[in-house]
Parts: structure tokens; sequence; C-alpha cells
């Protein structure tokens, strides 16, 4: 029997790229609605639609075929999503994304999924994904709501200012990281997140002051 490799995790950039939808309701109008704020060119096929993705159609943001699947429903996609319970329509789904070398999630069915939808905590522009490879989605969402109730409500606004900080740290990617690492053992982060980021701001400088070239040599 072929082991199994464990999936390589990975974020997709979709921004105008094209990807398919199979469905429109419970899970697939989640999945449908996740495609498209990543900027995804979405092509939705099922006999009818859920209110959220009738309305992304009504706005432009969305095509919509009420015809059944055809495997040329999958030329010119980069990633698919089937949310069918049908495991006859997904061998087929799956058929042909293989042929297309086309990515599919299929809902429940990881059997036919070429990627895993993970469970995610957004604290934008921080992001978490955790998945079990589609043997426990509920032990994944346990997870996530472990994970999110841990995770600081202003996460996100510490890298925002990370990436800002990050511009004026010379030398090369060693010793920007070696640099971080330090700052973050001392506590920065702990520091802007309980509000004082005056105290963060203050720390930063005072790092970038001892690795600046001394202008007297």
């Amino acid at each position: 029997m072929q082991e199994i490799a464990n999936p390589l995790p990975l974020f997709l950039r979709l921004s105008d790229r094209p990807c398919l939808l199979v469905g429109s309701e419970g899970e697939a109008s989640r999945k449908g609605l996740a495609l498209l704020n990543a900027g995804a060119r979405l092509t939705i096929v099922a006999p009818r639609l859920d209110d959220p993705l009738a309305a992304a159609v009504r706005a432009g943001r969305a095509t919509w075929d009420d015809q059944a699947f055809v495997p040329s429903h999958l030329d010119g996609m980069w990633l698919a999503v089937s949310a069918s319970p049908d495991p006859v329509l997904n061998a087929r789904i799956h058929a042909a994304a293989i042929e297309r070398r086309v990515w599919l999630n299929v809902v429940d069915q990881p059997r036919f999924c070429t990627v895993i939808w993970p469970a995610v905590v957004e604290r934008a522009p921080v992001t978490v994904a955790i998945t079990t490879g589609g043997t426990a989605p509920a032990l994944a969402g346990y997870l996530r709501r472990r994970i999110e109730a841990w995770l600081p409500a202003r996460l996100g606004a510490l890298a925002g200012k990370l990436s800002v900080w990050r511009q004026e740290v010379p030398g090369g990617l060693a010793a920007r990281g070696r640099f971080w690492r330090d700052l973050l053992e001392r506590g920065v982060a702990e520091r802007f997140l309980d509000g004082d980021e005056t105290g963060a701001e203050a720390m930063v400088r005072a790092a970038l002051r001892d690795i600046a070239p001394d202008p007297e040599q």
C-alpha cells in the first residue's frame, strides 16, 4: 500500500483568477464567498443560488450557469470547489480536473480532493490555517475556535506596524531575522498588544541605534 504524503501548506493568491464552484448552498456558499473575498473570478454551476451568491451575481462579481456540470466548465480554471454530496458526480469532476490539471476541493469527500480547505482564523493580515488532511474536519474546527479565542484581537495591527518598521532594518536576510527574533524575545510584541505602542516603538528605535554604523568611523 502506497504511503500517503502529507499535504503541502500554502496560501494562494487568486486575485482575478478564474475559479469554479459546483453547488451554491450551505458550505458551497461559504466557500464561494471566500473565493470572492480572495478576488477570484468565480463561475457558479448550480440549479439555483442562495441569497449571498445571488447578490454577488447581480453585482457582477460572479457568473452563474444553471445547467448541470460538464467537464468543459473546468476549462481555464485555476481552482475548483464542489459541494455536491453525490460521489458519482464528484468522481466525474475529479477526473476532469486531473485531466486539466485544475486543483480541486470536494466538501466532505477527501478522496476526491487535490486541495484541502483548512479551518481559518483571521487577524488580517495574519491568517492561521488548520487542517487534519481531511480526516477530521470537526477537530480542525475545534482547534480553530481554541486558537481564535487565544489570539489577541490587535495581532493584525501589530503585523501592520512590523511591516513598516522592517523597512528600516539594514543588512541581509539572516541579520534582519536575528534582529526581529531578538526584539520579539525581549517582549516588543507583548508591549504593543498591551496597548503601549509608544514603548514598543521606543524598543525598536533603541535596537536600530544599536546596529547603526558609527558616523565617525
